[in-house]
């Protein structure tokens, strides 16, 4: 019990209040920003109109996805709606598979575009044709190895348009597997998703996964498309959120109907060009948006760092540990909560440890995206 008879000297003290005060602020954050996907809150008002709905997804080379999943998106028990797939110059497949599901669902609309026809990078330029080809008012963005959770799907995003609202956010969970690689990527996917849908609820909408996200066609073309980020090779779908969605406009539906699931990465090298592809997006973000999503990973390195000072200059460990007792648990209890809301795989006792991992990890990704020269990712 000595540590009770510690006396705290200037330096001490000043570390100490730091060291708290970075775990009071991470603990606030959790509880006022990632609790909001920790229950299911039917947005107050929901629209009892059914607007008309374009499902668009671009492919290339992926016909078994299509042969897997595309049939439960034309299945969805949706009064008026058609599905727009653009099939970027496949080598597979892919054209024969459409031509085949198109004479069984004939809401089902191909737009083949041919090699050499897509001169800008990434999928803007097929996307946009697609958005150009949709017939309806609503434009719902998902992907070939994607799936939905319930043939409800697209009546849940209709009802979260209501006339003063024109994009709709939604959640992509990573289908499950055995092994550390899928429980790295279900912690990485369901991290994010609590910080975008957590500030989506809070009224600050920056982003959106174009595996499920949704806007009026009108709004698109009104905000002239991704003519301003052309130049960016990937995650198109993250940066026209950034720039069309706000407070106002925008609404975030957590629900189990609204819930879709794709596919993790195969290895760690797929995974890795992902994440380098979206921290090259983030920086067309505004400059607020770029801090909300720095704020837990900036202020762990500073937890750590200041750990490692209290430690360093004397102050009894058993201070320290109560104190990371207190914000791991917080920690935890938020994760698991979230997890059975939003059916993520169970990594929250490992929660923790995959944060530290990810320190190290993210450090180096964006250190690899700051230096890397021209617009090659892979």
């Amino acid at each position: 019990m000595d540590f009770l008879n510690y006396r705290f000297d200037n330096i001490s003290l000043i570390i100490g209040i730091v060291f708290a005060s970075i775990i009071v602020l991470q603990i606030a954050y959790y509880i006022i920003v990632y609790c909001r996907t920790c229950s299911i809150k039917k947005n107050k008002k929901l629209s009892v109109e059914k607007p008309s709905i374009s499902v668009v997804l671009y492919t290339r080379n992926e016909s078994y996805n299509l042969q897997n999943n595309l049939a439960n998106i034309l299945e969805q028990e949706y009064p008026n709606f058609e599905v727009v797939v653009v099939n970027d110059a496949s080598e597979d497949d892919t054209e024969y598979v459409l031509k085949v599901l198109q004479e069984v669902y004939p809401h089902l609309k191909i737009v083949n575009l041919h090699e050499n026809v897509n001169t800008y990078l990434g999928k803007k330029f097929p996307l946009a044709l697609g958005f150009r080809s949709s017939s309806n008012e609503v434009i719902v963005l998902t992907d070939a190895e994607t799936t939905p959770t319930s043939y409800k799907w697209l009546d849940e995003i209709a009802a979260n348009f209501t006339p003063d609202k024109d994009v709709v956010i939604a959640y992509t969970a990573i289908k499950p597997k055995k092994g550390l690689l899928n429980s790295l990527i279900q912690y990485d996917n369901h991290t994010q998703a609590m910080n975008y849908l957590g500030n989506a609820k809070l009224g600050n909408p920056y982003m959106g996964i174009g595996k499920n996200l949704a806007f009026r066609r009108k709004l698109f073309f009104d905000y002239e498309g991704f003519v301003s980020f052309y130049s960016i090779p990937v995650g198109e779908d993250d940066v026209l959120i950034n720039k069309i969605a706000n407070r106002k406009n925008t609404n975030c539906v957590i629900s189990s109907d609204s819930i879709n699931i794709s596919k993790a990465k195969r290895n760690m090298f797929e995974f890795g060009v992902e994440k380098k592809r979206r921290a090259k997006a983030r920086k067309y973000f505004k400059f607020k948006d770029r801090l909300v999503i720095s704020f837990i990973p900036f202020t762990t390195f500073l937890l750590y760092a200041g750990l490692a000072l209290c430690l360093i200059i004397g102050i009894p460990w058993q201070y320290v540990i109560v104190a990371l007792i207190i914000r791991y648990t917080t920690q935890i209890i938020i994760y698991h909560k979230s997890s059975k809301i939003l059916g993520t795989k169970k990594i929250a006792i490992f929660a923790p440890i995959f944060e530290l991992y990810f320190i190290f990890y993210n450090t180096i990704i964006e250190l690899k995206t700051l230096f890397r020269k021209g617009n090659k990712w892979n």
